[in-house]
């Protein structure tokens, strides 16, 4: 019997531009630290892809598939570094480490000799 996986609930925000705006500005970290961990739910639940944000009163969602995995990640730890924020580095970085580790593993499959 396959295990239902436990949905996770995506973030919802502001729907209107300037609340959208002041919003992000507002809870900037905390949107990121979202990211990262709707990607890490991806990963280990296996999802190619994964609802990361609705907008509020709205049908729509934003997702992100397994390929844009790394490129958000890499631009959260340039965010993370740049503004000294280096306790949430690791998190990142153990996640862009797995996504190496398992496209180095489908571009190189172990042989069968």
């Amino acid at each position: 019997m396959k295990q239902k996986i436990k949905e996770l609930e995506p973030y919802i925000i502001p729907a209107g531009n300037d609340e959208m705006r002041s919003f992000i500005k507002k809870f900037k970290i905390d949107i990121m630290e979202n990211i990262v961990s709707s990607i890490k739910f991806a990963i280990d639940n296996k999802l190619p892809i994964i609802e990361v944000f609705q907008f509020k009163n709205s049908p729509f969602v934003i997702t992100i598939s397994e390929k844009e995995f790394d490129v958000n990640l890499e631009n959260i730890n340039k965010f993370y570094m740049d503004n000294e924020i280096y306790e949430l580095c690791p998190k990142v970085e153990m996640l862009r480490e797995i996504l190496k580790t398992k496209n180095d593993e489908k571009e190189n499959p172990p042989r069968s000799d």
